[in-house]
């Protein structure tokens, strides 16, 4: 019968620790993308939240749904993130009109999970889920703009993919629907994709505010 001595037990016990730590700096390796995306975050100072309308953009925004409210028909959000914008529309919106917001969820700031993600944002908006006329789907816009058969949306507004077909397919469906005011973010040289969508689809006739871009009808000024 072997008897393992003081020694052995000390070697036993530094080597455990010792593959332990080795696992975990695999574990370090294999997900530095999202840590480092992690820290970028917890790091940060400047107000508002990267993929979000910023504080400064609110203001056009809020207008812009104000104008809104005098047009039968849903607003549309493509792109709900955590749903920050989808809560400050949801105040600003008249009571009875729905606010669709649109999202696959695969991609956060934060480095989320998709499944982590949706979770998320549902347990976020549940308050105005429920008491906002506040509805969610997922998927991807295209999917939506397939299957959606109801009125004329008063109003959309486009935060998602910052690729330039993807913006562009989100835009040309709201200028056959007729939607009388198509708005969007991340209108800057940092994103040329969105910024030659917006250009090619309306040219000189939007108006800018930070990053925020919108085009309004005659009709709905």
């Amino acid at each position: 019968m072997n008897i393992a001595t003081p020694l052995s037990l000390m070697i036993r016990r530094l080597v455990r620790n010792f593959l332990r730590t080795l696992m975990k700096g695999r574990d370090v390796l294999r997900h530095r993308k999202e840590l480092a995306t992690f820290l970028n975050f917890r790091n940060r100072t400047q107000p508002g939240f990267e993929g979000s309308v910023q504080p400064e953009e609110l203001e056009f925004l809020s207008e812009l749904v104000r104008r809104s409210n005098a047009f039968d028909g849903p607003i549309i959000e493509v792109g709900t993130l955590f749903g920050f914008t989808t809560q400050a529309m949801a105040g600003w919106k008249m009571n009875g009109k729905e606010l669709i917001s649109i999202d696959d969820y695969s991609w956060n700031p934060l480095g989320l999970a998709p499944l982590a993600h949706r979770d998320f944002a549902v347990r976020s908006l549940h308050y105005i889920r429920q008491n906002c006329d506040v509805t969610l789907f997922e998927g991807p816009s295209t999917q939506f703009c397939a299957s959606y058969d109801g009125p004329t949306p008063a109003m959309i507004f486009i935060d998602a993919s910052h690729e330039y077909e993807h913006v562009l397919t989100d835009i040309t469906w709201a200028r056959q629907k007729g939607v009388p005011i198509i708005a969007g973010h991340d209108y800057s040289a940092f994103w040329p994709g969105v910024k030659r969508a917006v250009d090619e689809s309306f040219g000189s006739a939007i108006t800018v505010y930070g990053t925020l871009w919108a085009h309004v009808n005659q009709g709905a000024s």
